[in-house]
């Protein structure tokens, strides 16, 4: 492909990923902490209060963690995380989150497609970043829960962030593997120690496809080396990570609570693992390929696009490439088994997750097809030794992708109201977003009123659109209102309905609807 060409196509597809973000960030000064964010950032919050140190803010967010390891889950590194938002420091700072956590997926999955198109499969040119542009597209458009993905500190900590440890982790132990750098191994092995503290998906993704990708090159490549042994090391770290995971008292508690809550844990290993296998089928059909059906358009264009990167690598070594592209099945089995791993952890405990959950599934999916698309692709031009048909044959492929693309959008036409776009842009131009805003920062302006212990707010808009609220109700012992009371240090905090907190109070604070 042309370099002009390529560049074009490049620019196009971050115009539109550039443009489908604008209802994002169109959100992003709406953005507030609630619920979690309190309960986890409270500490280290009234002590950066009080000091104006970010490193007293940083040792009350350990003595919270260890609080949270001994009484509810011992996910300890994202539950450090946690406790440190952008509100702990500035009562305005919350607005930055949906930034922090585009831009990290952006750079996670544009790494990854760099070594592993680029680098890894030697396909030129600017389709690593072509192909990333799409993913990110629609994997931002298409993500299950935006709360969890973008907005929600703690949803995205939780999950969004470990996906791109993940990411960048599997880069470094593939990189050592190939040119055997202690750099790359240094990074893998932090990343591994803390993903031991991480969300347990996560936490899998990491080693096994390391593992795989070590495999690969000592069982198909045979090119295995002495260093490689080195890999035990991260492996150990992320082992003694998951080991204090596994062990902290408060799993216990929390296990209790979901089985309280209808949790059905699998009953052991093997089931667990079986399950895992046709769960993740069942799965990516009904909550993937029927609900998000576009999710098949995204793989279409990245994999249709391919071709002529493909083409141009098959003309600079035809040996090399039909050896690259030659073990479908294999490759397949392989991604397959690889997403199905991820649903362990939910199915061994029981299947009672979080929204963010579901986004880490969807994208371990999303990327496995995608891979197994690309894959194929290269398969056929290898095995029917094709080779590139000029302009009436880029035109004909062209025509098909955009019939493919319609084809999904007529099916996929029903969902259209939980992507993302839709979803910001209803929540903003309905006023609810504006609604919100006015009523927590006077929320904010009457927790943070000095001298007044137990505090009396209207209640809000609870109109969550992919905002996370967890709003103050009317019962003062409601856990939410708990934890809002001590982000701010008070003794209590309880709602009123509106039009009575205005009749008695509105006056005294200069509100009057």
């Amino acid at each position: 492909m042309k370099k002009d060409t390529a560049k074009l196509k490049c620019i196009f597809w971050a115009l539109v990923l550039v443009a489908s973000l604008i209802p994002v960030f169109m959100l992003a000064p709406y953005d507030a902490a609630a619920g979690d964010d309190y309960n986890y950032g409270a500490a280290a919050h009234l002590a950066y209060k009080a000091t104006g140190s970010v490193l007293a803010a940083v040792k009350a967010a350990a003595g919270t963690t260890l609080y949270t390891y001994k009484t509810w889950q011992g996910t300890w590194f994202d539950c450090f995380v946690f406790c440190l938002h952008p509100e702990v420091f500035s009562d305005r700072g919350y607005v930055l989150v949906p930034f922090i956590f585009v831009i990290l997926q952006i750079i996670a999955y544009t790494i990854f497609a760099h070594h592993f198109i680029k680098e890894k499969w030697r396909l030129g040119g600017l389709y690593y970043l072509e192909a990333a542009l799409i993913f990110l597209t629609f994997s931002f458009q298409l993500v299950p829960s935006q709360k969890s993905a973008i907005f929600w500190w703690v949803g995205s900590v939780h999950y969004a962030m470990p996906m791109c440890m993940a990411l960048i982790g599997v880069v470094l132990g593939d990189r050592f593997l190939e040119r055997g750098k202690t750099g790359d191994l240094i990074g893998l092995s932090v990343i591994a120690a803390l993903m031991g503290g991480a969300t347990y998906p996560a936490a899998l993704l990491l080693p096994i496809v390391v593992f795989v990708l070590w495999l690969e090159r000592a069982v198909i490549r045979r090119e295995a080396a002495r260093r490689d042994a080195l890999l035990v090391i991260p492996l150990m770290l992320e082992g003694i990570g998951l080991y204090l995971s596994f062990a902290a008292p408060g799993n216990a508690v929390r296990s209790a609570t979901d089985i309280g809550n209808g949790a059905e844990p699998t009953g052991g290993a093997v089931a667990t693992i079986l399950a895992s296998i046709t769960f993740s089928v069942t799965d990516a059909y009904e909550s993937f390929i029927c609900q998000k059906t576009l999710v098949i358009a995204g793989v279409l264009i990245i994999a249709i696009s391919a071709i002529p990167a493909l083409f141009e690598l098959k003309s600079r070594d035809k040996a090399m490439f039909r050896k690259r592209f030659f073990h479908p099945v294999l490759f397949i089995a392989t991604a397959f088994l690889i997403n199905a791993a991820m649903y362990a952890p939910r199915l061994y405990a029981g299947g009672v997750v979080s929204s963010g959950y579901f986004n880490f599934n969807f994208w371990v999916f999303f990327l496995c097809i995608t891979a197994c698309a690309i894959y194929l692709m290269g398969f056929v031009i290898a095995l029917l030794n094709l080779e590139p048909s000029g302009k009436s044959g880029n035109i004909l492929g062209y025509v098909i992708m955009i019939g493919a693309i319609l084809v999904c959008a007529y099916f996929g036409r029903h969902g259209i109201k939980e992507y993302t776009d839709y979803v910001c842009l209803e929540y903003y131009l309905s006023g609810q977003a504006a609604d919100y805003k006015d009523q927590i920062e006077l929320q904010r302006r009457l927790m943070e009123e000095e001298g007044v212990t137990d505090v009396i707010v209207p209640g809000i808009n609870n109109e969550q659109g992919p905002l996370m609220h967890m709003p103050v109700v009317e019962d003062p012992k409601n856990i939410d209102n708990y934890m809002t009371a001590l982000f701010y240090g008070k003794n209590s905090c309880r709602s009123m309905p509106r039009p009575e907190w205005i009749a008695q109070y509105g006056e005294k604070y200069g509100v009057s609807q």
